[in-house]
């Protein structure tokens, strides 16, 4: 490009000073010709070069914009591999901990069938003793302690044998009648009665033990289970009558607050209560 234009200041140099020089006008015209062509050239050079230069510009901008979306996608895969190890390191440490649970799980269970079986052998252990205190007295002739056969009974009754439980405090209350646990075992008596459904037997046990022990720490829950037999009978007047004796009688007690909230009920389940007596 550089020669193109010294070239051209060549020929126009020589056209300025062709009057003076010897060179004749077909020299002249020869010349301005020339001068011509390279200006042709010339603009064509350009052409083709600005082309050129386009084109390059537009391949750079090409390159430029898919560099950008590379740069773009390389981020979005960084996230996403982020976010991959962070998911599988939370999956993990989920997995280790679920398993310390069953671990732990395990242990307690273990335990827990230690604690059963230790249970049952200590039943067992029971229901041999209370079998022994049962036929004590038909295979020895000597006396039997009344604290004995009362936890036979006793016995019976926590493993829900009702029907020998029943059996064994009827047994004590016949031969250990001023024992210090015979008020134990008439409420136990009506309780045990009242399990197995039988109403009216057990609120005669209970009676029993409010008429004969009457200081005895089992009366004030023996008038609260009465009347709450005879309200389930539908005898509102006498569950009344009861609750309200059992207020009068024994009003610091727990049963007479019970007895209270019953009260309330009842009130509004019969027009008329019975007096207190």
């Amino acid at each position: 490009m550089r020669g193109l234009r010294l070239s051209i200041w060549s020929v126009l140099f020589l056209l300025t000073t062709a009057p003076a020089m010897a060179g004749t006008k077909e020299e002249i015209v020869r010349l301005q010709s020339d001068v011509l062509q390279l200006q042709d050239q010339i603009r064509l050079l350009q052409k083709t070069i600005d082309e050129k230069n386009g084109s390059i510009v537009s391949l750079l901008e090409q390159l430029n914009d898919q560099s950008a979306e590379g740069k773009v996608a390389l981020n979005d895969l960084r996230q996403g591999l982020t976010a991959d190890r962070t998911q599988a390191a939370a999956v993990v440490k989920a997995l280790d901990s679920l398993r310390n649970e069953v671990q732990l799980l395990s242990t307690k269970l273990d335990e827990t069938n230690n604690r059963v079986a230790a249970l049952g052998r200590k039943m067992e252990d029971t229901q041999v003793q209370v079998q022994t205190l049962r036929t004590v007295p038909a295979e020895s002739s000597g006396q039997v302690e009344p604290d004995r056969v009362y936890s036979a009974a006793y016995n019976d009754y926590l493993m829900g044998n009702y029907a020998l439980a029943v059996q064994g405090f009827q047994d004590f209350l016949s031969n250990y009648p001023d024992s210090e646990l015979a008020d134990n075992a008439a409420y136990y008596l009506g309780d045990a009665y009242l399990q197995q459904g039988r109403q009216e037997l057990a609120i005669q046990a209970f009676d029993q033990v409010i008429n004969l022990y009457p200081k005895g720490d089992k009366t004030p829950v023996a008038y609260y289970k009465k009347g709450m037999i005879l309200a389930e009978m539908q005898r509102l007047d006498q569950a009344i009558d009861t609750f309200k004796r059992l207020k009068r009688l024994y009003p610091k007690s727990q049963e007479a607050s019970l007895a209270d909230q019953e009260l309330q009920k009842l009130s509004g389940q019969t027009p008329a209560a019975a007096p207190g007596r």
